[in-house]
């Protein structure tokens, strides 16, 4: 069958429906609900919407399709219905797209302030518990892990032995740990 005579019987079962005869509706919608999948598939490339949007088609065609009066035909009509459905749907991901993005960034700032806060409260500590360290074990530490030197390099630069480089280390960082919790 041929298009236009695909269009002259869905337009015919639909003013059949419209007079009363409720099987005419069955045989529309499993004639022409390929046409609509279709239209739906081409507005929004998601597969996965096609029966949720058609369904909604369908109610509203059914909900409209007693009292419509066809200025251009049903087809046109029905697509159209299709077409601004779709078009809903689409507006919907969008919204929700963004909800997301807002909340995953607001989640994201957020995080990142609690690691600043985190992050600038243990400075602190460590600042503190440097202050109390004696100079030579500050200067150790400073060098070590600021500078990044290691060890036979302090111990040249402050004209020391590795041993006692290795010493003021491992006493600093063990005072370090007591008192940074």
């Amino acid at each position: 069958m041929n298009n236009r005579s695909n269009h002259i019987l869905n337009e015919s079962l639909a003013r059949k429906y419209q007079s009363g005869e409720k099987e005419a509706l069955k045989e529309l919608i499993r004639r022409f609900n390929p046409q609509l999948r279709s239209k739906i598939y081409f507005h929004t490339r998601n597969k996965d919407s096609i029966q949720d949007i058609s369904q909604d088609c369908w109610y509203a065609i059914i909900k409209k399709l007693e009292e419509v009066k066809f200025q251009v035909g049903f087809e046109p009509w029905a697509l159209n219905i299709a077409r601004n459905k779709s078009i809903d749907w689409i507006r919907d991901q969008q919204k929700e797209r963004e909800r997301k993005s807002d909340s995953d960034q607001e989640s994201s700032l957020s995080v990142k302030v609690d690691e600043s806060e985190l992050r600038d409260k243990r400075v602190s500590e460590l600042r503190q518990s440097m202050n109390l360290l004696s100079d030579a074990q500050r200067i150790v530490l400073e060098l070590f892990y600021v500078e990044n030197l290691s060890i036979k390099e302090i111990s040249s630069v402050l004209g020391i032995s590795s041993g006692t480089v290795k010493s003021r280390l491992y006493t600093a960082r063990e005072y370090l740990k007591k008192t940074i919790k």
